[in-house]
């Protein structure tokens, strides 16, 4: 490889990796408020007088969030890290 191709190789799986990185702490984040959330369902579950409404209106909340959430992310990973490597494919197969 040149040190042309190789420097490329070496920048792209860098923003890889930091792209992985800030996944996993937005993943992260997103997880403990869909815990949070969780546990206000139970808790308002608990309660005697507690509101239908307001524990329907939460349980979806936290059905949305955990959905679009886990579609979303699975995505946008699946769809950068394959862009990515057809990319670096690329590069490399054109320096043969």
């Amino acid at each position: 490889m040149s040190t042309q191709i190789n420097s490329a190789l070496q920048i792209s799986l860098a923003q890889n990796e930091r792209i992985r990185k800030r996944q996993l702490v937005a993943f992260s984040a997103l997880f403990l408020a869909l815990v949070a959330i969780l546990l206000w369902v139970g808790h308002l579950a608990t309660q005697a007088n507690s509101d239908v409404r307001e524990l329907i209106v939460w349980a979806v909340v936290a059905t949305v969030v955990a959905v679009s959430y886990g579609v979303l992310a699975l995505a946008i990973y699946i769809n950068r890290t394959t862009s990515r490597l057809l990319r670096t494919m690329a590069l490399m197969r054109n320096e043969r």
